[in-house]
């Protein structure tokens, strides 16, 4: 990807903007192009809102039943935490990509969304409780979905939670969750849960250890999104760790 002049200045105008806190809504593309693409913007933050954008899949229920947990997952994770909507932010951009992967690989969407979506329903109670948020998360799974759907769907979404899985669905959330960690929502999601400029240069490092330790992948289109998320990497992060050290 090719350099613009005033890519260092653009880059620390960038971090400064990426840095909301954990509380803050930021749940779709259109806020974050709303807030990052103001004034002009430069060609790099233009650059950095497209990636964002082709690796942000769409979430969108496929039934009444996926919309419904939904719902209920929305509830249970703004029940008491006040940093739960950077975490639903990371439940809507897994959800979108374990949906696009159910469907290629002839998977039931309702299966993939609601694997997705409830993935990580329980992960702030973890720091209340110290139960494993896997293990609870598939407790609420059993609890919303009894009857609703076959005895055999309810446990291969478990499992899959649970990383005890050995089909296609716990590879699509393998998948899914990891490819969130790297790229510009592995961006977006490490440096955004703060808000002051000293976070910056731990957040960036925490996203080059990510892709440093990055997993394979089961299916094209997961080679081809992590692909295109190490490609962008590769030219953001060099920039951008020279930039924090100057914010």
């Amino acid at each position: 990807m090719a350099g613009y002049p005033g890519d260092h200045t653009a880059m620390v105008a960038l971090l400064n903007g990426l840095l909301v806190g954990a509380g803050q809504m930021m749940d779709t593309v259109g806020e974050w192009a709303e807030r990052l693409l103001v004034d002009n913007p430069a060609p790099l933050v233009v650059q950095f809102v497209d990636q964002l954008d082709d690796e942000w899949l769409d979430a969108v229920p496929p039934d009444s039943l996926c919309e419904t947990v939904a719902a209920q997952v929305r509830r249970r994770m703004s029940s008491w935490h006040p940093g739960w909507p950077h975490l639903w932010a990371h439940v809507l951009r897994v959800t979108g990509i374990t949906l696009a992967l159910a469907e290629d690989e002839a998977v039931d969407p309702a299966l993939g969304y609601l694997v997705g979506i409830c993935h990580d329903v329980t992960k702030l109670d973890e720091f209340r409780t110290g139960e494993p948020h896997e293990e609870t998360g598939a407790d609420f799974v059993g609890d919303v979905l009894r009857e609703r759907l076959p005895a055999a769907s309810i446990q291969a979404i478990q499992a899959a939670i649970l990383k005890e899985g050995d089909d296609t669905l716990a590879d699509i959330l393998h998948d899914a969750d990891k490819l969130d960690k790297i790229g510009a929502a592995g961006v977006v999601r490490r440096v955004s849960v703060a808000t002051r400029p000293g976070w910056l240069i731990t957040a960036l490092w925490r996203v080059g250890d990510d892709l440093a330790r990055f997993s394979s992948m089961h299916f094209d289109r997961s080679r081809d999104l992590a692909d295109s998320k190490r490609d962008f990497l590769a030219w953001f992060l060099p920039l951008a760790e020279d930039a924090a050290h100057s914010v």
